[in-house]
């Protein structure tokens, strides 16, 4: 495994720092929004309601770097995306939950364009994946402690102290998102895609799919299921855990899983080839949610979760390598159908629980979606045009 540039270290470590108010939103919010006065159709619209706002502002923000090219867009989406985190602590009003969901939306389409942008340039083309799996892996790691943290700090000091605190830490990813960008100005121009053009719709629709059934539905709702499964709380080796702190435990190890896994996975996808995984890896989920929604013991369910996030962590990584060797603009179009797929996810996951369907049916719905994607990533991915190729 080849060494970690620079630019990516800080830019995802940086990353990692200011997605921590996000991140914890998807921790509390399911299992506190009662005692903030919120109904979950309307935790449904705010959990995508950031993804809603990126369907506009990721080509935006694709523009603005290509054609006003300055590091100062970097320091004003690191610096709007701490503001976020005091807003939720300040309120429980849901006009301004939804301004912070928004401006956040805005902040993470510039966020996200800089730092995939920033792994793919940084090195050669036979390493892409290695290099995206490190970027994700790292921004995923320091969010594994915070995010269990966090869980932990609203059972113990409450929402308000978590959320203020926390957007007050965030304000030390401006500099080190700042240095990225300039170590970055000495790297090479951005590699010409080895794979076809044409497979581009089908990296889209593959996007849609990852983005629809894990962050959409399943990340969102989790809370949920496992306040539904274990109650408000549990007792483990006679210690009483929260629901809140138990699912930031999970979504902890979710992101443990990416930051131990992703550049692991990506150096392994690079020799066996990426396209052969990415054909496996579909159906893999595909069968594991299916499998879930059968599941009603908690400890089984747990244990597949895991297996589901493995196979999410790697498809992402692959996904996010292909569509940044096709260009800057291709990066902004696969973001886009991924959010579009996000910003569906919650409302129909939450619109489950408002009718009091089974909890089940998520997994289910997600299996059959991920049968679908197996489809299409079989016909997009069916010619390796290389090894190591996407």
């Amino acid at each position: 495994m080849k060494r970690i540039p620079l630019p990516v270290i800080l830019f995802s470590t940086a990353l990692s720092i200011v997605t921590l108010g996000d991140s914890l939103i998807y921790v509390i919010l399911p299992s506190y929004y009662t005692q903030i006065g919120f109904v979950p159709i309307q935790v449904g619209i705010l959990l995508s309601a950031n993804r809603w706002v990126r369907l506009g502002t990721n080509h935006l923000a694709e523009y603005c770097f290509r054609r006003y090219p300055s590091d100062l867009w970097v320091i004003f989406a690191f610096f709007t995306g701490s503001l976020v985190a005091v807003a939720y602590g300040l309120s429980n009003l849901f006009v301004v939950f939804l301004a912070a969901r928004i401006l956040w939306g805005v902040s993470f389409s510039f966020l996200r364009q800089a730092g995939v942008m920033t792994a793919v340039t940084s090195g050669t083309v036979a390493h892409v994946g290695e290099r995206m799996g490190y970027f994700r892996g790292i921004n995923a790691g320091l969010r594994t402690i915070g995010v269990f943290m966090g869980g932990l700090c609203h059972d113990v000091f409450g929402f308000t102290a978590t959320l203020v605190g926390l957007g007050i830490l965030s304000l030390s990813g401006v500099p080190l998102g700042y240095l990225s960008q300039r170590k970055i100005k000495r790297m090479p121009k951005p590699p010409t895609a080895e794979s076809p053009r044409q497979g581009d719709i089908g990296v889209i629709c593959c996007g849609f799919a990852l983005g629809l059934v894990g962050p959409g539905m399943i990340i969102t709702t989790l809370g949920l299921v496992l306040k539904t499964q274990v109650g408000p709380s549990l007792e483990i080796v006679g210690y009483t855990m929260g629901v809140a702190t138990l699912t930031g435990f999970i979504l902890g190890l979710r992101w443990f899983i990416d930051g131990a896994g992703s550049p692991v996975l990506g150096f392994a996808a690079d020799r066996i080839g990426r396209q052969r995984s990415l054909r496996f890896l579909f159906p893999f989920n595909a069968v594991a949610l299916i499998v879930l929604s059968l599941l009603k013991t908690p400890a089984l369910l747990v244990l597949l979760i895991f297996a589901f996030f493995i196979g999410s962590s790697a498809l992402m990584t692959l996904l996010s390598a292909q569509a940044g060797q096709s260009g800057s603009r291709s990066v902004a179009s696969y973001a886009t159908a991924m959010d579009f797929g996000m910003s569906i996810g919650p409302l129909i996951a939450w619109g489950i629980a408002q009718f009091s369907l089974p909890m089940g049916l998520i997994f289910f719905s997600g299996g059959l979606i991920y049968g679908i994607a197996s489809i299409i990533a079989l016909k997009t991915f069916a010619k390796p045009t290389g090894q190591g190729s996407c």
